[in-house]
């Protein structure tokens, strides 16, 4: 990191104007071409101009601060909360000592990625823009912190695209930069996978899922196996390898049955359910989802989940006094406005009871797919274009019903060519 680029990020932070840094010590233009690497400053001239910015001599590096950095960004990635909290407070001591740029560049990126770690997605906005903003003075090394960091937000953003492109990003720069941190490339890969996963290309998520958890077992990171198990029964499960996706999930019931992740052994119960569904082990997917609702206690949502799917497989039995009893629950705890998707697909299966009142077709059109496919939903976009075409086949519409079938099946197979 050169000189200028230190001198520049320390008026920056102090809202100093060039005019005013450089007045009575050197000439604007001689100060504008030091901050963009055109010339070499004699040290009287960085003397005087750190004595303005109130700052140490700029060549100095802070070693115990980067080992901290360090320290803190591996309990980030392994989610150590006590020594998080603790390091960070070690951090603040020493960055107030330190006027080297890299290591306060290196702690806005860890701000960030604790933001998201919280998923405090306005807090870790302001930092990703100020980041950008001396996105040039980073080293290719920070790049890939910063564009992994990046795709992070526009995961939890739900912008899969914008997340993708920036992973690639960090792909690059985990060359470039010559990281040696193996657990950085697993955790990496992982993201890849999560969002591959939502863009509905199973089969390279896939691969970067498997290579994710190559690089976990190696150092016996339980807790991210088992997620990295639970994804990829889940991409198996939708190209339809059942005997794969079994044996990942059971993988991941396991460990997360083993190690207490209560969480995570909900939400292998609520796919083990789906997974039996698929099978028409109706009997056993339903054993599944009671045991996911047993486990998730108070999260509303992931019993939306499990009441939503004990709701399909009922009904699909036809145990209508089933769907009496748990549908009510599922509408109690979702509207147009709070968790949607659920409530318009139990919204179906109140029409469904009621034998398709007229009303019903218009809730199709003008409400439910519209939500679906503004929110990207392509896969319940899929389902309910096709219930919607077997209520045409039903009232003998044929013309109608055939465009909703096909609006369904193009769905369904390009999910198996992905």
């Amino acid at each position: 990191m050169t000189i200028g680029s230190k001198i520049r990020f320390h008026r920056l932070k102090r809202k100093l104007t060039q005019e005013e840094l450089s007045k009575g010590i050197i000439s604007v233009s001689y100060l504008s071409k030091l901050e963009n690497h055109q010339v070499t400053p004699s040290p009287d001239i960085i003397d005087l101009l750190c004595e303005r910015l109130g700052v140490n001599n700029l060549l100095e590096s802070p070693t115990n601060l980067n080992k901290l950095l360090e320290n803190w960004n591996h309990a980030l990635l392994w989610n150590k909360s006590d020594e998080i909290l603790t390091t960070y407070q070690l951090i603040q001591r020493d960055l107030e000592q330190t006027d080297d740029l890299i290591p306060h560049l290196f702690y806005q990126i860890l701000c960030f990625r604790w933001q998201l770690v919280q998923v405090n997605l306005p807090q870790a906005l302001k930092h990703m823009i100020h980041i950008q903003s001396n996105y040039k003075e980073l080293t290719d090394t920070l790049k890939f912190y910063y564009h992994k960091y990046k795709g992070n937000y526009y995961y939890l953003r739900g912008d899969y695209d914008k997340a993708q492109g920036e992973l690639k990003e960090a792909e690059t720069y985990y060359v470039l930069g010559n990281v040696v941190n193996e657990e950085e490339k697993a955790d990496l890969y992982y993201l890849f996978s999560l969002v591959l996963t939502r863009l509905n290309r199973y089969r390279l998520a896939i691969f970067y899922g498997e290579q994710s958890l190559a690089i976990f077992q190696g150092v016996y990171y339980q807790k991210r196996c088992a997620e990295v198990h639970l994804l990829l029964g889940i991409c198996y499960r939708r190209i339809r390898y059942i005997e794969q996706s079994m044996k990942h999930y059971e993988w991941a019931n396991f460990i997360s049955h083993s190690i207490q992740y209560t969480s995570l052994y909900s939400k292998v119960e609520q796919n083990l359910g789906y997974l039996k569904s698929f099978m028409n082990k109706s009997d056993e997917a339903i054993q599944h989802y009671l045991k996911s609702i047993e486990l998730k206690g108070s999260d509303q949502e992931g019993q939306l989940y499990s009441i939503l799917s004990l709701v399909k497989e009922y009904y699909k039995m036809k145990q209508f006094s089933e769907v009496h009893y748990w549908l009510p629950k599922g509408l109690r705890l979702c509207s147009k406005e709070k968790y949607p998707d659920k409530f318009y697909q139990l919204s179906y299966y109140q029409f469904a009871l009621k034998d398709f009142p007229s009303e019903f077709e218009t809730f199709m059109k003008e409400y439910s797919l519209p939500f679906f496919k503004k929110s990207g939903s392509q896969l319940l976009y899929a389902e309910h274009s096709k219930y919607l075409g077997q209520y045409y086949q039903g009232i003998r519409k044929y013309k109608l019903a055939a465009f909703y079938l096909n609006e369904a099946n193009a769905i369904y197979e390009e999910m198996v060519i992905l």
